[in-house]
Order: structure tokens, then C-alpha cells, then sequence
């Protein structure tokens, strides 16, 4: 299929010229090298997600931003770490744009990012959701700062002191070709019920594959002494934990966007070094619980313990027997262990 481009004639004549294989930056493609839709939209749409899809960046390039990056995030007083994609990740997907469908590329350098105004958004919904912190709470404005509250003026608002960087991936990204497929289109132009005899119209869209490496930062706007470096741990803290509970981007709710943190390694010690004795084992509590809820699509779930009806929540990555979901009133055993200052669990089991 030839690809027609709706352009000036001049301008047309030297894009035909081009050999757009040979293109180095996705974004680009994406953006600007958009095909006539007016006809067999859904085919010409996928032609041009596929011609995105094969652009590889330029490895070095992508070594000259990731030192950039380093230099920018180390002048404002970061905190740094890297996370990689359980599944698909698609952030950007409802931006407005010519193919009808968005993504979020690096605006010059054309690679997927992570925008920073979405990660603060995360963890701020993340704090918000799940730890039950507002504008009334100090650590949650000097985070995120605050807005002026009903009757106050503009110039009792505040900035957050935290600086949420672009995060960037490690390593060239690689980028499937997905697909959404309604069902019942008719319905959703309100011109008919949900019948069955509805032809699906698909959808294709740009997704990043599983395992994809990304690097975040998190800087602070004022000096880092001890108050300041709590309260960028405590950002962090709470955009880890939205990245692994919550997910980021478009269709979290089908598996999409979810993170595993990678922690840092301890360096290894010289050969003549002398060792130290090996750590006591970490310490765990088994208890029996009720699970109240699991979705294997999030890999979260809550329980509940039987003697004391605390509810705690759990991770896939706690299950000791891989494939199984536990359904929900089943009782199991879980194991506690004290991990940053709390407790989690970190074991479950079917009860025997």
C-alpha cells in the first residue's frame, strides 16, 4: 500500500523523495509523516503505526541524553531510580492528533517518555487515594503545594517544593502494535443499543512491550537538609509505590502501566577485604487471613486477619505458588516482615 500525504504540492514532491524507513526518530513519524485518512482509514492508520513502530533511535543519541539527563536531575538534588514494566505501557493514548490516537514521545529526541506532570500526578493520587492525605496535610503540601482554599487569595497559593523529572527509558525502546476493539460502536455514537450484530471497527495503537527499563528522578527545590530529605524520600516513596499499585497511563484497569522497582545492589567487596559475618535472616510472623479481594490483572489484592480484622494489602510477587489466584473469602496464611519502617507482607500461601 502506497501511502498518500494530504500536503502542498512543492512540499509533497520532496517527501516523496525521502525514504522514511531510514528515519531515526519515531516521534517524528508519528507527528508530522501522517497518510490521508479520508479513505481506508483503519488500514492507512496501521500502515503509518507500523512505519513508527520500526523506527529505531539513534544509539548514541540516546547516550547523549541519558548523560544530559543525569547532569539536569543531579542539579536539582534528585533522588534516582529505575523500574520496569510488568506489561504494555501506553502513556499519552487520548492526546489529541492526527492519526486519532496519541503517545508520548520526547518532543525533540522522538524516544517514549513518561511526562513528569504525569508521575506527580501518580504519586499525588497516590498519597490522596490510598494514605488519605490532602491540602490539609503539611508533608502532602510541601510535596505538591496547595491552591488557594475558598475565600483566600491567589497569593496564598503555594508550589510543591518536589520536582518530578520526565522519566526516560534505559535502553532503545521497543514498541508493539495494539489493538482496541469495540464491540458495539453504534451504542457508544448513541445511535443504537449494545446488539450483537454490530460490526467491530479495530483500533490500532502504539504500546511499549513488557520489560521496558525506565529511569525516574525526583529533585527537591530547596536545600536538602534533614526535614528536606524526608520529605523528597516520602515523594518517592509515594511515586514508587503508585507506579507498582496503581500503574500509569492508559487501560491500568486491563493490566497496562504497571512498574517493578529495581533496588540498588550493594557493590561488591574486593577480594583482600575482609567480610563481614552474614546477616541474621529477616525476621517474619505467619498469620491467617481472609482475602477480601485479588486482581491478577493488577497483581494487587487485600486480605484480612482472622484474630484481629486488620486489613493489609498484597502484591503478586508474594505468592509463593506461581499461577494461582486466590479467590476471594478464601482463607490463607501470610507472612509479615518489617520492610522501611513498616510492616508487608511478603509471603502467601493457601492455608494447609
Amino acid at each position: 500500500m502506497t501511502l498518500e500525504y494530504p500536503l502542498p504540492g512543492d512540499t509533497l514532491r520532496v517527501v516523496q523523495c525521502l525514504d522514511l524507513s531510514q528515519c531515526r526518530n519515531p516521534g517524528l513519524l508519528f507527528n508530522r509523516f501522517v497518510p490521508n485518512l479520508q479513505v481506508e482509514r483503519e488500514a492507512r492508520r496501521r500502515k503509518a503505526l507500523e512505519s513508527v513502530q520500526k523506527a529505531k533511535p539513534d544509539e548514541e543519541l540516546l547516550k547523549g541524553l541519558h548523560r544530559r539527563w543525569r547532569a539536569l536531575v543531579a542539579a536539582f538534588q534528585s533522588e534516582t531510580f529505575e523500574a520496569t514494566t510488568e506489561w504494555r505501557l501506553v502513556v499519552g493514548l487520548g492526546q489529541k492528533g492526527p492519526l486519532e490516537v496519541g503517545f508520548s514521545f520526547h518532543r525533540l529526541y522522538g524516544i517514549p517518555i513518561i511526562p513528569g506532570s504525569a508521575l506527580k500526578g501518580l504519586a499525588r493520587a497516590y498519597a490522596y487515594l490510598v494514605e488519605d492525605r490532602d491540602e490539609s496535610n503539611a508533608d502532602f503540601c510541601a510535596v505538591f503545594g496547595r491552591a488557594p482554599g475558598p475565600g483566600e487569595e491567589q497569593n496564598q497559593a503555594a508550589a510543591g517544593k518536589a520536582v518530578f523529572f520526565d522519566a526516560i527509558p534505559l535502553s532503545s525502546p521497543c514498541l508493539d502494535l495494539d489493538v482496541m476493539n469495540p464491540h458495539y460502536p453504534k451504542y457508544y455514537q448513541g445511535k443504537e443499543p449494545p446488539t450483537n450484530w454490530q460490526d467491530p471497527v479495530p483500533v490500532y495503537f502504539l504500546a511499549l512491550q513488557p520489560k521496558s527499563r525506565f529511569a525516574f528522578a525526583v529533585g527537591w527545590r530547596d536545600p536538602v537538609d534533614s526535614e528536606g530529605q524526608r520529605l523528597r524520600a516520602l515523594a518517592v516513596q509515594w511515586l514508587k509505590a503508585g507506579l507498582q499499585e496503581l500503574g500509569i497511563g492508559a487501560k491500568t484497569s486491563a493490566g497496562y502501566g504497571y512498574f517493578s522497582i529495581h533496588e540498588p545492589r550493594r557493590a561488591s567487596l574486593p577480594a583482600q577485604e575482609v567480610l563481614l559475618p552474614a546477616e541474621e535472616p529477616e525476621p517474619i510472623v505467619w498469620c491467617l487471613g481472609v482475602v477480601k479481594e485479588y486482581r491478577p490483572d493488577k497483581g494487587i489484592g487485600r486480605l484480612t486477619n482472622v484474630e484481629t480484622g486488620e486489613e493489609l494489602t498484597f502484591h503478586r510477587e508474594a505468592i509463593e505458588e506461581k499461577g494461582w489466584s486466590p479467590g476471594r473469602k478464601q482463607k490463607v496464611q501470610y507472612a509479615l516482615a518489617e520492610r522501611e519502617g513498616r510492616r508487608q507482607i511478603v509471603k502467601v500461601r493457601r492455608k494447609e
